[in-house]
C-alpha cells in the first residue's frame, strides 16, 4: 500500500495496490507452478481419455486435477493472497464496487463480440464439449461444478500474474501494448474447447481475459479479478445454479 507524503488519505489505487510494477524478472516455484497450470489441465485430460472413453469418469478425474492444482497455487501464493486482502479490505465498498462493475463488464464484453463473431464463424461439430449424461447424480455434479470457480483462480495467477505483471515490459507502451493484448489472445485460445474448435469464437473470452488484464494492471491487486472472474463461473455453472437446475428438471419430470 502507498503512503501519501501530503497527509491526506490516500487514493483507491494507492490504498489497494499491492505490487509495484517490475523492473527486472524475479522468478520462484510459485510462478513455475503458476505456468506449468494450464497444461498439466490439458494433459490431465488427455491422460484421461486415454485411460476411458467413460465421461462421467473423465470430468471427475479433470476436477479433481483442477481442485489438486487450485490447492497447490493457494498454498504457494498464500502470503502474496493475504498481502493483497489486506490491501483489498482496506477500500471495501470501492473494491467491491469495482468488482461488481467488473463483472456486469465482462459479460457485456462476452455478449458482444459473441454477437459480432458467431455470424462469422463456421458450423463448429469437431472437438465439441461432451456433456455429462442426464442420469448423473446430484453430487457429480456439485462435485463438478466446482471446476469453473477453482480454473478462474489458476487462470488468474498464470495469465494475470505470472505471464503478465511479473514481465518487466512497463517502460515502453509498446512492448506493454503488445504482451497485454497476447496474453489476452492466449488467454482465449485455451478456452477452446469451449468453442467446438471455433477458433475465432475464442476472441469473445480474449476480450473478457483483455478486461481483467487491464484491471489488474490498474489496481496491481489479485483480489479484483479473482472475486471478478470466479463470480462470473459460479453464477454461470456454480453449484447453486447446478443445484437450482437439478431440482428444477425433477420437478418437471
Amino acid at each position: 500500500m502507498s503512503s501519501n507524503r501530503s497527509g491526506q488519505r490516500p487514493s483507491f489505487i494507492e490504498s489497494v495496490a499491492a505490487e509495484q510494477l517490475p523492473t527486472r524478472l524475479t522468478w520462484h516455484l510459485p510462478d513455475t507452478i503458476a505456468l506449468l497450470a494450464v497444461p498439466a489441465i490439458f494433459l490431465g485430460g488427455w491422460i484421461s481419455s486415454r485411460i476411458t472413453d467413460d465421461i462421467t469418469v473423465r470430468t471427475i478425474c479433470d476436477t479433481i486435477v483442477r481442485i489438486a492444482i487450485f490447492v497447490a497455487v493457494v498454498i504457494l501464493n498464500r502470503e502474496l493472497l493475504g498481502r493483497h486482502w489486506r490491501a483489498f479490505w482496506s477500500r471495501p465498498w470501492k473494491s467491491m464496487g469495482l468488482v461488481i462493475v467488473g463483472l456486469v463488464a465482462i459479460q457485456v464484453v462476452i455478449s458482444v463480440l459473441s454477437a459480432l463473431l458467431r455470424p462469422l464463424a463456421h458450423e463448429a461439430t469437431h472437438g465439441a464439449q461432451q456433456t455429462l449424461p442426464e442420469t448423473t447424480g446430484l453430487g457429480v455434479l456439485v462435485l463438478v461444478s466446482l471446476t469453473p470457480m477453482v480454473t478462474a483462480l489458476i487462470e488468474d495467477f498464470t495469465f494475470r500474474h505470472t505471464l503478465l505483471l511479473k514481465f518487466p515490459v512497463w517502460g515502453h507502451w509498446w512492448s506493454a501494448a503488445a504482451l497485454v493484448v497476447t496474453n489476452a489472445l492466449l488467454f482465449g485460445a485455451v478456452h477452446i474447447n469451449n468453442f467446438g474448435g471455433e477458433w475465432l469464437l475464442t476472441l469473445t473470452y480474449a476480450g473478457a481475459g483483455l478486461l481483467m488484464n487491464l484491471t489488474y494492471l490498474w489496481t496491481r491487486n489479485i483480489w479484483h479479478v479473482l472475486i471478478m472472474h470466479g463470480l462470473n463461473n459460479f453464477i454461470l455453472a456454480g453449484p447453486v445454479t447446478v443445484i437450482l437446475v437439478y431440482v428444477l428438471q425433477a420437478a418437471a419430470g
